[in-house]
């Protein structure tokens, strides 16, 4: 089969520039990977990601990354290179067969693999931790499902917010094999896919906690700001801002374990048998939809 290899001189100078000059990561774990392929599932906080994540594997893996279609669509003259660099576009939150049928085919080359961000947008890494079971909900199946087809391993990748040449930090889980959480790779089952799901997101959370202890100092936060821009420079009100989750994230956790007690399901009236600010309460009932309408993900 024909392999779609990047230039290795330029994997490499990519790798140089961007990867140890301009952000100097320094990967930790990577003796975890000991398969010829994957396919790489990092989480996601920043544009850079993806960046980064080709910038440290294509040197070393025939690799192709999944970018969100929404970039073709908004940077149609940029994006007529990125298959240039092995990347392609994907509909977020929802698999579409002739999207994913040709990386499918390459797959199953034994030594090709690929990169996709399962949760499709931003997340912060604090939310993603403390509000995991509400996150679970979000993280759409299609990584999941990509690796039970293909039958590839799955690498939970941990990348923190990255700081322009500030120490960065990636950190490589133990593989996930689709086998055991899923029974047939011809039939594919929401349930299994969900059990799949969660082991992933089990097993971030773990290297974000184990995080600093590891590189001996705290992760990067989550970087505040005033407007929230993604990738195809289209600017977010504050309602889609995770910033807005994290400024509350106690009193959610609060009207989260109040709700759990009463089962009262109205936002205000949870919140007029708490101390919690009007404010407060306003942020927690938009958060109420966060992870219905993905509100913390652009």
């Amino acid at each position: 089969m024909e392999k779609h290899v990047i230039n290795p001189a330029l994997a490499r100078f990519v790798n140089l520039l961007y990867a140890r000059l301009l952000y100097d990561v320094t990967e930790y774990q990577k003796d975890n990977l000991t398969d010829s392929s994957y396919i790489f599932a990092p989480n996601h906080s920043s544009n850079l990601d993806g960046y980064i994540i080709w910038a440290l594997l294509a040197k070393d893996y025939d690799i192709d990354v999944f970018m969100y279609k929404e970039f073709w669509d908004n940077f149609p003259t940029i994006s007529k290179f990125l298959p240039l660099f092995n990347v392609y576009p994907i509909t977020r939150d929802k698999i579409h067969p002739n999207e994913i049928l040709t990386e499918l085919k390459k797959l199953k080359d034994p030594n090709h693999s690929l990169v996709i961000f399962p949760q499709g947008r931003h997340v912060a890494p604090e939310i993603m931790s403390r509000l995991e079971e509400y996150h679970l909900k979000t993280i759409p199946y299609g990584a999941f499902y990509i690796s039970t087809k293909s039958d590839k391993p799955l690498v939970p990748v941990f990348i923190e917010p990255l700081e322009l040449g500030n120490n960065n930090t990636v950190i490589y889980g133990t593989p996930l094999y689709p086998q055991d959480f899923t029974t047939s790779k011809r039939v594919v089952r929401k349930d299994e896919l969900k059990e799949f799901t969660s082991a992933w997101l089990e097993e971030l959370n773990t290297l974000y906690q184990q995080a600093p202890s590891l590189i001996d100092r705290s992760v990067h936060e989550y970087h505040i700001k005033k407007t929230y821009s993604d990738a195809s420079g289209l600017r977010y009100k504050a309602l889609q801002d995770p910033n807005r989750v994290i400024t509350y994230m106690d009193e959610i956790e609060e009207l989260i374990e109040l709700h759990q007690e009463t089962g009262i399901t109205d936002i205000s009236k949870l919140g007029e048998s708490t101390n919690i600010s009007s404010s407060a309460v306003d942020t927690i009932s938009d958060v109420n939809n966060v992870y219905r309408k993905c509100l913390v993900r652009h």
